[in-house]
């Protein structure tokens, strides 16, 4: 492009998280660790027709043609590097914080100038670790293409900014979530596991009870149109098993996950339920059922009709409203 051409463009930028304590502990490593970050995700920024402006100490500015592109590459950045995290020691794990803003630019010789590379800069800093925070024209351009969900920041007082601009974290994609091309794929993305459901006492008939409500409520879920649930026989072993839900989340390739209790005073049982997070532990919703239990089958029924379309709701929302009426193949229910 000619010197001061103007022009669009997607701009990222990345961060090691730590990178100062880890050259001060052993240099050795973080030079190492350096040399590593870069030969990993150069190759990616090529595959989504990213142009390396120039290296900043531990990080990249990096040119996209368009949102899209810049946002599908980051998250196969995180989740890269979060699957190699979760196979080796702390010390020799690499975490970044990522940002993204799309605006105008000015080709300056081998480099970019600009507004939008000044606003860029300063949405690296507020990303989560290994999380990528983008700004709200970025989330404009790729809500209703691409199945991502966001938590909308309250609005950061950006350094030297004339005007207020929002932010927002997105959500990257879980481990072993395969990248979607098309809305048919959406179903990788949105996977749901519901653990075996604990019974808080010692009468073997409620542990009976909870167990049913379980297998009960992933029959249902498995029937809709959109979320892929799953089967009963790999959530069982989690029964009795104390794992947190990040862990559990990472080794299922599950977004959320559904978890709950069952309780019972004399003929009154009450049911806890907890839809979460599977990323970030956050709860997206808690309720509780109180019923008095004269019929077991017909109980289990009517709760996991309940909490089913409740559920449907909530997890289909996060879906871009475009993606919502492709079907998607669910594997069978395995008893």
């Amino acid at each position: 492009m000619p010197e001061g051409a103007r022009r669009l463009a997607a701009i990222m930028f990345t961060d090691i998280v730590g990178f100062t304590a880890i050259t001060q502990r052993d240099e050795v490593v973080a030079v190492r660790l350096l040399e590593e970050h870069r030969s990993l995700l150069r190759p990616l920024f090529a595959l989504h027709g990213g142009r390396v402006i120039k290296t900043m100490g531990d990080g990249f500015l990096v040119e996209f043609p368009s949102a899209l592109e810049s946002v599908l590459c980051a998250q196969k950045i995180q989740a890269m590097l979060g699957l190699r995290s979760s196979s080796i020691e702390p010390q020799e794990r690499i975490a970044l914080r990522i940002g993204i803003h799309v605006g105008e630019i000015i080709d300056q010789g081998d480099d970019i100038v600009g507004d939008a590379v000044n606003v860029a800069s300063r949405f690296e800093p507020l990303a989560e670790p290994g999380g990528i925070c983008v700004s709200e024209q970025v989330l404009d351009q790729i809500r209703n293409k691409l199945p991502v969900s966001w938590q909308d920041l309250v609005t950061p007082s950006l350094k030297n900014a004339e005007f207020p601009i929002r932010a927002y974290h997105l959500h990257a994609l879980a481990e072993g979530a395969t990248f979607p091309s098309s809305p048919r794929d959406t179903g990788s993305y949105v996977r749901l596991a519901v653990l075996p459901f604990a019974s808080l006492s010692s009468d073997p008939d409620d542990e009976f009870f909870a167990d049913g409500l379980t297998e009960e409520l992933i029959s249902l879920l498995s029937r809709g149109t959109v979320l892929r649930v799953v089967a009963r026989t790999s959530v069982m072993q989690y029964k009795g098993v104390r794992k947190g839900i990040r862990e559990i989340g990472r080794e299922l390739s599950v977004g959320s996950i559904l978890e709950g209790s069952v309780r019972r005073s004399a003929n009154t049982i009450r049911i806890a339920v907890q839809l979460i997070d599977a990323r970030t532990e956050d709860h997206l919703w808690v309720s509780r059922f109180d019923r008095e239990l004269t019929d077991i089958f017909a109980t289990q029924d009517e709760i996991a009709q309940s909490v089913s379309k409740v559920l449907q709701g909530k997890l289909v929302a996060r879906i871009p409203p475009a993606w919502r009426n492709q079907r998607v193949n669910t594997p069978p229910v395995q008893r």
